[in-house]
């Protein structure tokens, strides 16, 4: 990368995955916590179930959260994390069919995670983590020149 590019030519290429991703992990977690908790846990109350998953999806919202800030920030080894995260997700939820729990919830449960590992691995993802990559050294580069002076 010679130069930098246009923060609007930059957004309108590369914004509509990175915002996909990220909701896919988000809406990933609002479909698989309550349905976890819903199928592992059948003898816990419902207030226990519904404050449960709300503290444990927010601690995994926080997460991804973090994953995502780490990679705009041009750390791409942070997708690592989010990617486990979503494999989880799916591994989580696949037993979860003994139970029987509503096909749609069921359904909704499987396929975001499997749409946000996708955006995660398109060509165009790959491309903007390793573009915040460059301008994070070109940053640093920048910095350095600035103290040495």
């Amino acid at each position: 990368m010679n130069e930098l590019p246009g923060i609007r030519s930059f957004l309108s290429q590369y914004f509509p995955v990175f915002m996909g991703a990220i909701f896919a992990a988000v809406f990933t977690l609002v479909f698989a916590v309550p349905l976890l908790f819903d199928s592992y846990f059948p003898a816990l109350p419902l207030a226990d179930n519904a404050k449960y998953s709300f503290l444990g999806g927010l601690a995994l919202t926080w997460g991804v959260v973090q994953c995502n800030f780490m990679i705009a920030r041009g750390r791409p080894q942070w997708v690592w994390p989010l990617a486990t995260l979503l494999g989880l997700c799916i591994l989580t939820v696949l037993p979860t069919i003994a139970f029987g729990p509503h096909s749609l919830s069921y359904g909704l449960s499987l396929l975001f995670p499997l749409l946000g590992l996708l955006l995660l691995n398109s060509k165009r993802h790959r491309e903007m983590r390793q573009k915040l990559l460059e301008v994070r050294q070109l940053r640093d580069a920048m910095i350095a020149e600035r103290k040495s002076r």
